[in-house]
């Protein structure tokens, strides 16, 4: 009861929300296919000013070779497709659009004068295809207006069946009619609505049940159903309550979250009018006849109906991209797989490797096994590599980087084992220095990387800060600094205060505990003995410092700036954020580190009180000796497996802030202190179009979204500041700033890439 109650406390009802599914694609606009690129809605944002601003640039992107093949195949003659087809126009390229239906299928869909919003207002993408406010209507005589006098090179009722990679000289692209397109790059405009998504009720054969409204006035004088809470529904409702006798929207979520402002505003003009009754929390259980059966939280409830229209989404062509070799985010294959095993193993190899010199004797022979191990899979990736893309690789960023961490592998691997069974140092160092030297170059060779990439203002200072704390006090400090001080004897006598209470017997590697605080640096308490410095500075640090930087900055003041587990995860993390898990087994063990925190707390009281209190116990009782003795259990299950091989282990297949979110001791003891912070990320719900480009960005799992739309401040204790949220939100709507009572105070840092 105790424990439910206390984590009820530190979830402080956060939304829970999922992210919808899409292609894996990059900030190029590219799929793992290359030369396979993807527009429009189907990178997730569903605004039709966006989608039209992706067709004209991804131009940009596309590689051509003279081949005499087409420079690209556009697939789909919806608004962002047939940007793209103009643009292609405009800079001279070869290129065919091919439609499966007609032009603007989607938009004609739509019902009859369905509201079109032209946003994010502010952005222009000098596109020849421009979106204004108007209906449904105005923009299909605009769109087909401007079609007729552009005319681009349109196939239609030309269905794509089959895509074949040519390997270095493009692809071949079939179609339901026998045509065959070769072409150096496809470009995939078909949007993301495909077949409704269905209710799973029993559903009587002669019922009047709908899954797309056309036209309003079919509803006159009728008793309507509609069930759903987006967008679609709520303008359906609003659209048919000038003709329809009765409307009961039903929804089971307990308030609207993902409707635009201005459409719940007029929602809630009929509601307060009568003209309307909305049913929250309430679920669809059966649908006969003429009545319709319902689940609501008072009971079960029966209502008669002539027509239900059931309007709560529709499912993206996953089939299709499936078919056509498109990778899905959610997707994992046999690549992926493989080169989790790898990275996990080498994470083994690493972890236990750079402790193999001071712990238990087994370490050892396991990393060799483990390194070997994760040798014959880095082989089969590199195969299956090759068999996928060719021998010829394209000169980009995923070569570079593939190349590093190969670099990586078999540096640590020769330091490793001619240490271990050589009795040669390279540089006269232990596998642990070289271990942090790698450390610090991957963050500082990612981190340029992350700044180019995401060039904010906000980003550039994170970034740098994390890179100069990594490299100055988590490596040159502690690895060669003051060690070299120390030879001069620079750093006092040996019975003075710098080696007798801040680097006792000369273990300069105690360093680390002056940015890696209490209980994430446990060593600094054990090993080499406990002194009244690091006892005090411990304490100052981790109950004093830290809790002052939450309140007033949050978590992330620590884990986004100065943490190194946090600069690994936001340098080489920084492409995988977006595959951290959202369900529910996810959000119900993200607080697992509360029960490592918890144990930490005991074997540091254990500890305390051995040392402290050794003249008030009996001499056979030796809480030191003890707590020393267990300590080894936390090292190998926390230190080591959690924080480093699953740490790092995961980086590729999940986020890079697995560690971060469900297990750091250090990072559960901030949760509690960001219970009682100022800061927050705050929205503006006006603009918010529940795109859900911000939770599915968030590596540490939070439903940004959930808040955003409801626009209510995001205080999750999971926030690490990483500013993701607010960089890539397309209208603008997040914003960091402090709550100080009933007065909100924005950061004035940029955060906007």
């Amino acid at each position: 009861m105790f424990l439910s109650s206390y984590f009820n406390w530190l979830n402080n009802k956060a939304p829970q929300g999922s992210v919808e599914v899409y292609p894996d694609v990059s900030d190029r606009f590219e799929t793992n296919l290359p030369g396979v690129f993807v527009i429009g809605d189907l990178t997730g944002v569903p605004l039709l000013k966006l989608a039209t601003g992706s067709g004209k640039k991804v131009w940009d992107y596309v590689s051509y070779n003279l081949n005499g093949n087409l420079d690209a195949v556009i697939i789909g003659a919806g608004p962002s497709g047939f940007a793209c087809a103009i643009e292609a126009k405009k800079r001279n390229k070869k290129y065919v659009v091919l439609e499966a239906n007609v032009p603007f299928q989607t938009i004609l869909s739509y019902p009859k004068g369905k509201p079109i919003f032209a946003e994010p207002k502010g952005i222009d993408f000098d596109s020849e295809v421009v979106i204004q406010n108007g209906t449904k209507e105005s923009l299909l005589k605009y769109l087909n207006s401007l079609l007729e006098f552009s005319n681009v090179n349109l196939k239609l009722d030309t269905r794509v069946t089959q895509l074949l990679s040519l390997k270095d000289e493009g692809y071949e692209v079939h179609t339901s009619n026998g045509e065959i397109f070769r072409t150096n790059n496809v470009i995939i405009a078909i949007g993301k609505s495909g077949d409704p998504k269905r209710l799973d009720v029993p559903i009587a054969e002669k019922a009047q049940v709908y899954y797309r409204l056309i036209d309003p006035k079919e509803s006159e004088d009728q008793n309507l159903v509609i069930c759903g809470g987006g967008d679609t529904a709520i303008e359906a409702t609003i659209a048919c309550a000038q003709y329809a006798k009765s409307i009961t929207l039903v929804y089971r979520g307990s308030e609207f979250v993902r409707p635009k402002q201005a459409n719940l505003e007029l929602l809630n003009e009929l509601i307060n009018s009568k003209k309307i009754e909305c049913m929250f929390e309430t679920e669809i259980t059966e649908i006969g006849e003429q009545n319709l059966f319902l689940k609501t939280k008072l009971g079960s409830k029966k209502i008669s109906y002539n027509s239900a229209y059931i309007l709560i989404g529709s499912k993206a062509p996953i089939p299709f991209l499936k078919q056509l070799g498109v990778k899905i985010q959610s997707e994992k294959n046999i690549r992926d797989w493989v080169g989790f095993l790898s990275l996990l193993s080498f994470a083994c190899l690493a972890y236990f490797g750079k402790a193999a010199n001071y712990s238990a004797s087994w370490f050892a022979p396991f990393a060799t096994f483990m390194g070997g191990f994760s040798f014959l899979t880095l082989l089969c990736w590199s195969l299956l590599t090759l068999f996928k893309f060719g021998l010829k690789p394209k000169l980009n960023w995923n070569l570079f980087r593939n190349t590093y961490l190969v670099f990586v592998f078999f540096y640590f691997c020769y330091v490793y084992l001619s240490s271990m069974y050589f009795d040669f140092q390279l540089f006269d160092k232990y596998p642990s220095f070289h271990y942090t030297l790698l450390y610090s170059l991957t963050i500082l060779v990612f981190g340029i990387r992350r700044m180019f990439v995401r060039s904010s203002q906000y980003i550039r200072y994170q970034t740098l800060t994390l890179i100069f704390i990594q490299i100055f006090f988590l490596f040159l400090l502690p690895e060669l600094i003051l060690p070299e001080l120390g030879s001069y004897g620079l750093l006092g006598s040996q019975d003075g205060f710098l080696l007798t209470q801040v680097f006792p017997k000369e273990a300069y590697w105690k360093a680390y505990g002056f940015i890696l605080a209490w209980p994430l640096s446990m060593g600094v308490l054990y090993d080499g003995g406990l002194t009244t410095f690091w006892l005090v500075y411990g304490f100052l640090f981790t109950f004093g410092f830290i809790p002052i930087l939450v309140f007033f900055y949050g978590k992330g003041a620590y884990c986004g700036w100065i943490c190194s587990c946090g600069g690994l995860a936001e340098t080489l993390g920084d492409e995988h954020r977006h595959k951290m898990p959202h369900g529910k087994f996810a959000y119900k063990i993200e607080h697992s580190g509360q029960f490592i925190l918890f144990f930490a707390i005991i074997l540091t009281l254990l500890k305390l009180v051995g040392v402290f209190g050794k003249s008030l116990l009996p001499d056979f009782i030796s809480l030191e000796y003890a707590a020393d003795s267990i300590k080894w259990i936390y090292d190998l299950v926390v230190d080591i497996g959690l924080a480093g091989v699953v740490g790092v282990g995961f980086y590729f297949l999940f986020s890079g802030r697995i560690w971060c979110r469900m297990f750091c001791p250090l990072a559960s003891l901030m949760h509690i202190y960001a219970r009682f912070s100022q800061f927050r990320i705050f929205s503006d719900k006006k603009k918010c179009i529940s795109c859900n480009v911000c939770t599915k960005n968030c590596h540490q799992g939070i439903d940004v979204m959930g808040y955003a739309s409801r626009g209510i401040p995001m205080d999750s204790v999971q926030c690490v500041r990483c500013s993701a949220c607010v960089s890539l939100c397309p209208t603008d709507v997040l914003r960091f700033g402090k709550l100080k009572g009933q007065k909100i105070k924005f950061d004035t840092l940029n955060t906007r890439f």
